[in-house]
Formats: C-alpha cells, structure tokens, sequence
C-alpha cells in the first residue's frame, strides 16, 4: 500500500510539473529552468551547465568549469532550487522524446505501407507480362526451383483466399449420437418439472519549493 502511494505521489508531481511547463509555453511565461528574476548571470550560467550535463550532473565538474568554489556553487544550488528545477527540465525533456519517437515510429510505418505497395505493384505488372508471354506461347525462363517456388506460393494464397483450416488442423468435425429407448424417469409426488428460467436454489513537490515566475 505504501508502495502505491509512493508510486501515485510521484506520478502526481510529473503531471504537475508537465502541466506547469506546458501552461508556460502556452501562456509564454518564464519555464522554471529558465533564468530567474534576481538570478546573477553567474549563477545562471552554472546552473545551466549542471542541467545539461543530464545523468552526469554533479556539483564538483560544475565548480571546475565555472572556475569557482564547491561551496559557492552549492549555496547557489540551494537558493534558486537546482534540484527542483532540473527535474522538471528532465520530465520535459523525456516526454519530447517519446513523443518525437511516437512521431518517427509512425512515419516508418507509413513509409512501410508505400514500400509495399510499390512492391505490389510491380510485382503485379510482372505476372501481367508473364500471363501475355504464357497466351503468347512464349517460353518464361524459369528453371525448376523457381518454378517450385511458385507453386507453393500460389498453393499457399489460394488457400489463404479460401479460408481453409491451417495444416494440421482438423477439417471434419465427428459428432457422435448415442441413440437408446430408455424412458424418461417420473417426477415425484407433488414435485414439478423447473423452468428453465427458474433462479431457486443456494514523493511530491511542495508548491513553495517553485517561486512564482511570471
């Protein structure tokens, strides 16, 4: 139980804070990785190192690459909320790449489908012209392995045209009627046949943590 809890607190912060993001794209407000007001332009730029370094954010290579102390880049890691705000840069980030993956995949697809249809198509004006050289009379150059091949493809369409049963399925059906002269045993005294239709018997944020952008 409290393991589904958990599981929903956080889920409730990431739909938070992806509807934060996209109400500030709507609305064009500050998104909360952006600069804030009375950020220095010093810390901001550390800032912004440490949230594109992604899954290799730490302070340290922050500190070394802004030339300054881990102490100082710490203090500014605790007063513009870094952790906070490179959460929500990271849920935002994800959710783009799954839609742009969402977007690819079906682009594929859809360049799947014309392929096979070109393919159909050519391959249908190829039995064309071979069906005009066969009325023709004329010889189709095929040795004996393609000629087996296409045997058992035709066999294999026609049969998928047909509907027949899969190889190895059963296509009777054996009924078997077992046929006697036994009579039908008496109801008991004062005791009547049912009806068929008788039913008888028996981790989240804290909005605090976010100041107010506009």
């Amino acid at each position: 139980m409290d393991d589904y809890i958990s599981d929903k607190a956080k889920a409730d912060a990431e739909m938070q804070a992806l509807d934060r993001a996209e109400a500030a794209e709507q609305s064009g407000s500050r998104q909360v990785w952006e600069r804030w007001p009375g950020e220095s332009s010093k810390a901001y730029a550390a800032f912004s190192k440490y949230r594109d370094m992604a899954e290799a954010r730490t302070m340290a290579k922050v500190a070394t690459m802004s030339q300054c102390s881990a102490q100082n880049i710490h203090r500014w890691a605790r007063r513009w909320a870094w952790t906070q705000r490179c959460y929500e840069w990271d849920l935002v980030q994800e959710e783009e790449f799954r839609k742009q993956t969402v977007r690819e995949r079906m682009a594929h697809r859809r360049q799947q489908v014309q392929l096979g249809t070109i393919l159909t198509n050519i391959a249908v004006h190829s039995l064309r012209e071979m069906q005009q050289k066969i009325e023709m009379q004329l010889p189709l150059g095929f040795d004996p392995a393609q000629v087996a091949a296409l045997l058992k493809l035709g066999d294999e369409m026609k049969s998928r045209g047909l509907g027949e049963d899969r190889e190895g399925a059963s296509r009777y059906t054996r009924i078997v009627v077992n046929v006697g002269t036994a009579e039908p045993l008496p109801d008991l005294p004062g005791e009547s046949t049912p009806s068929l239709c008788d039913d008888t018997g028996g981790d989240g944020f804290v909005d605090g943590d976010i100041r107010k952008l506009n």
